[in-house]
């Protein structure tokens, strides 16, 4: 690193500069190339419906009844390698680091029968990482995580049904610098959804129709510009008007808090009250095929800075090719919040293949490819921390001229060694091209962050579950 910048120590400590100590250099870079898949802090909440076919599980969880109750417990030893843990490059002063971790993952359900009009649902993850490694930073990512979901469902059997619920994720994520300061984040949303439903037998309903309203809070360990508090609401429905075709409606309207609030008028972290609609069809074309399209409106409605307001749409095809063999493609055009920009639209495309060989062995893989836009930074905001954001090729100069280009593809392979125990191999790649990077205020020839990364992830689980 140039020496007219003080070189920062990996435990994110250093001379200051510019106002910022070395750990709080270290994440406005972080936070300046984090891509939005969706963003850093995006979440978006999934259609209940799709055209895309799944194949029947090989073996059924047993399950331990007691009284009205089962419970479904699982545990997983996972192996798994990561060429890039930090998104490094050899273009910048962060250069690709290897990670070797175990992870523990249990698993636990527990179910009532469903036969009542009380309906209860537990089901708890964890995720407990052990990195092996010798460099201090790496062996320090050594994290807990996990989720746990619980649903009380009051008068499922009814014509109306309320559901109290709260849905707890702990995520682990490496920064995107080689340090020990993490993007490890705690997420809560606690809330309720009333549905009307008529019809005594729930698989027979041609017609529902759900209000929800939630409280989320998504907190950070290290990054605490992150963090935010949203109230969320949703209205979501569906029309069977054919045996296996239904009109859906799914539209969502939240209202998003940061608690740092100062960096809104640069354009990073600013509250929003994200809204969406989309109306279409899903269901069965023939037989072997399904399909699904929807279009809708979206608008970000920053309260500083720019916003997304345009169309949204979403279009899937499933094929069953075989009894065995699953084909599914799609895209997207949509938004997600994003720290940098306040919004990243995107289109994507995804195309995924699931092939089953015997009765022992099913093989997943898919690709998918995002072309991302992000919303507009005020450079004299950026500059103000002692780094510059630079944009390269025929929008260079201009505002709003972030374009990211996300690959990521996977292929796994499942065993049913034992109906009670399995195995899977597999492999994930991630990347990312940009034209966008993050250089020093105090030297623009300095590239602190060339905003782009390539990835790849090995790993096999050994799992046992009754």
């Amino acid at each position: 690193m140039d020496e007219q910048l003080p070189r920062q120590r990996r435990d994110g400590s250093g001379p200051k500069r510019a106002g910022l100590t070395g750990g709080s250099w270290l994440t406005a870079v972080a936070i300046l190339v984090t891509v939005a898949g969706g963003s850093l802090l995006g979440t978006r909440q999934a259609l209940a419906q799709s055209a895309e076919m799944a194949l029947p599980a090989i073996a059924q969880d047993r399950g331990l009844r007691t009284g009205e109750f089962t419970l479904y417990p699982s545990l997983g030893l996972m192996t798994h390698y990561d060429t890039n843990l930090f998104n490094g490059s050899d273009k910048e002063n962060n250069v690709p680091v290897g990670a070797t971790s175990l992870r523990f993952i249990p698993r636990l359900s527990l179910v009532n029968d469903g036969n009542g009009n009380v309906n209860f649902s537990f089901a708890g993850t964890g995720d407990a990482r052990l990195y092996l490694s010798s460099d201090d930073i790496v062996s320090k990512q050594t994290a807990v995580g996990g989720n746990l979901n619980v649903d009380v469902t009051f008068g499922q059997r009814r014509a109306m049904s309320l559901t109290l619920f709260n849905y707890f994720n702990r995520a682990l994520r490496a920064n995107n610098w080689e340090t020990i300061q993490t993007l490890n984040r705690v997420a809560n949303d606690v809330g309720a959804r009333i549905e009307f439903h008529p019809g005594d037998i729930p698989e027979r309903r041609p017609f529902n129709l759900a209000v929800a309203a939630s409280y989320a809070v998504d907190a950070f360990d290290d990054f605490k510009a992150g963090n935010t508090t949203t109230i969320r609401t949703k209205l979501a429905g569906s029309w069977r008007f054919l045996p296996k075709t239904a009109a859906v409606i799914d539209s969502t309207w939240d209202f998003r808090k940061y608690e740092v609030s100062s960096l809104a008028s640069s354009g990073l972290a600013s509250d929003s009250k994200p809204f969406r609609a989309r109306v279409g069809l899903t269901g069965a074309l023939t037989k072997r095929i399904s399909a699904q399209a929807l279009g809708g409106w979206g608008m970000s409605t920053h309260a500083e800075g720019s916003s997304y307001n345009s169309f949204l749409a979403n279009v899937g095809l499933g094929l069953r090719a075989s009894e065995s063999t699953r084909v599914y493609a799609s895209f997207d055009h949509d938004y997600s919040d994003s720290f940098f920009g306040n919004f990243v639209s995107y289109n994507r495309i995804g195309l995924s293949l699931k092939q089953r060989f015997g009765n022992v062995l099913d093989v997943t893989g898919s690709f998918g490819t995002r072309l991302m836009t992000f919303g507009v930074v005020e450079p004299k905001g950026v500059l103000a921390s002692g780094l510059s954001a630079s944009c390269s090729g025929a929008l260079a100069g201009k505002s709003g001229c972030r374009n990211d280009t996300g690959l990521d593809a996977s292929l796994m392979a499942t065993f049913e060694l034992h109906r009670l125990v399995g195995m899977n191999v597999g492999w994930n790649m991630r990347k990312v091209i940009t034209n966008f990077k993050v250089l020093s205020a105090a030297n623009p020839s300095l590239v602190l962050d060339v905003g782009e990364y390539t990835a790849h992830e090995i790993f096999a689980t050994l799992f046992a579950r009754y």
